[in-house]
């Protein structure tokens, strides 16, 4: 309402508000403008979403990998052309777009949408975030099927409390057909995560590892044979016994594929299928692996919270024993601030040595934050802080090209932008820093 009488001397015609506005121009009044300018933006575009079959994924861990193994066996085997939203990038078939957030806002959501639709899309995967949720940013949208990975604390900086962090994630199924829920879920919020998608969907099918009492997930997890790199992971899936070769790194990754084979035999892809996109799936930023020589190995994944650390750390230290480990990471500037001890405990803990460097920094000095920290590691000669991403990298590389036996971690930086200040800056991924430097060395 601020900006309203700006918006009239610029020329706005009309202003869409929740209260009359001071100045004199024509208005409509609405209870909630957010929900209002997501239903404004569907209208103005045609409802694209309605042109396409939408899967939705919420969750505080897993939706990025869940999203692009879904896309990747839509396209590998169906033959689909699938729309991607999510954190790392936005997708149109092979055509890579810029994001700044993992769920745009609503007007620009839709118009997203509709270039999915004219291009051909007939499906979108998207990562829906508990902030689109609460801002209405996916209002009207109608999800042929929308999953609940899992929930641990984040973007406390937003919510108030888990409990509103937690019913904002609901939201989803307020909107989906059917509704896919992990059961291996924190008991304190699985029984409740599960009745009111039972409450709110037609058809709900779960997924997981472990039994709830009598109850047996849908998709089943049976068990999970980790090596360098890929997993076989055997599974149930309602009631039959099948094997996956999924090439994906990492033995918590099998709770992604779970999700993403629950959501596509929800979508009546046949197992065969699913199998077949399983077993060639590459995602970007997820445990992306490269050799610098013989003992010098180097992994690229996103992990920027206490849990994917941990599953990380987890998965270097079993396939990884004897090495020799290398760490490089950031945490964000302006909020979730309990970040910084826990990574700089993570590192304390599994690092060798250790390069602290940004990680979209946005309006807050990146020394200070670098500086915090450092300040919860107390073998501090092990680290350094370099604040330009690109030399951080390099200079890591370096190191571990001279080592013998080592594995170089490099965390968080999968996004193809650094937000510096006020501005979003392009940046390359980690992933294409580390294969500049294997092309400079003559790898």
């Amino acid at each position: 309402h601020l900006y309203i009488p700006k918006a009239v001397e610029r020329g706005a015609a009309a202003v869409l508000c929740e209260r009359k506005p001071d100045a004199d121009v024509p208005y409509i009044r609405v209870a909630s403008a957010r929900e209002a300018l997501a239903r404004l933006g569907a209208n103005w575009f045609g409802h694209p979403a309605d042109a396409m079959t939408m899967v939705g994924i919420t969750g505080t861990n897993g939706k990025t990998s869940s999203t692009i193994i879904l896309k990747s066996v839509l396209e590998q085997t169906l033959g689909a052309k699938v729309g991607l939203i999510g954190t790392i990038q936005n997708m149109i078939g092979d055509e890579v777009l810029h994001t700044e957030r993992t769920t745009p806002e609503s007007f620009e959501l839709q118009a997203l949408f509709a270039k999915m639709r004219d291009a051909g899309c007939t499906h979108v995967v998207m990562e829906v975030s508990s902030h689109a949720l609460t801002l209405s940013r996916v209002a009207g949208v109608r999800f042929a099927v929308g999953a609940f990975t899992n929930l641990t604390e984040d973007h406390l900086d937003f919510h108030k409390d888990m409990e509103d962090y937690f019913t904002s994630k609901l939201k989803i199924f307020t909107q989906s057909r059917i509704g896919c829920v992990n059961l291996d879920m924190d008991p304190v919020y699985m029984e409740r995560t599960l009745a009111f998608a039972e409450q709110n969907c037609e058809k709900t099918v779960t997924f997981g590892m472990e039994k709830v009492g009598d109850r047996k997930p849908d998709v089943y997890g049976i068990s999970v044979d980790e090596k360098q790199g890929w997993l076989l992971l055997k599974a149930e899936l309602f009631g039959k016994t099948e094997e996956f070769t999924v090439n994906i790194g990492g033995a918590y990754n099998a709770y992604n594929a779970l999700a993403a084979i629950a959501v596509t035999a929800s979508l009546g892809v046949p197992t065969e299928i699913i199998r077949e996109g399983l077993e060639t799936v590459k995602v970007m930023g997820r445990m992306e692996t490269y050799r610098l020589k013989d003992s010098v190995d180097v992994i690229v994944d996103y992990a920027h919270n206490k849990m994917s650390y941990q599953v990380l750390f987890d998965y270097v230290k079993k396939q990884y024993p004897d090495r020799k480990v290398g760490f490089v990471f950031g945490c964000v500037g302006g909020k979730a601030f309990n970040r910084r001890k826990e990574a700089g405990e993570i590192a304390e803990k599994y690092a060798d040595f250790v390069v602290i460097t940004e990680l979209d920094p946005g309006m807050e000095d990146i020394n200070k934050i670098c500086g915090e920290i450092l300040s919860y590691i107390d073998h501090k000669e092990k680290a350094e802080i370099i604040a330009d991403r690109d030399t951080a990298v390099y200079t890591a590389l370096k190191k571990a090209e001279g080592m013998e036996n080592c594995v170089l971690v490099l965390a968080g930086g999968s996004d193809a932008y650094m937000k510096r200040g006020n501005k979003v800056y392009p940046s390359d991924t980690d992933g294409e820093r580390v294969q500049k430097f294997l092309k400079k060395i003559g790898k």
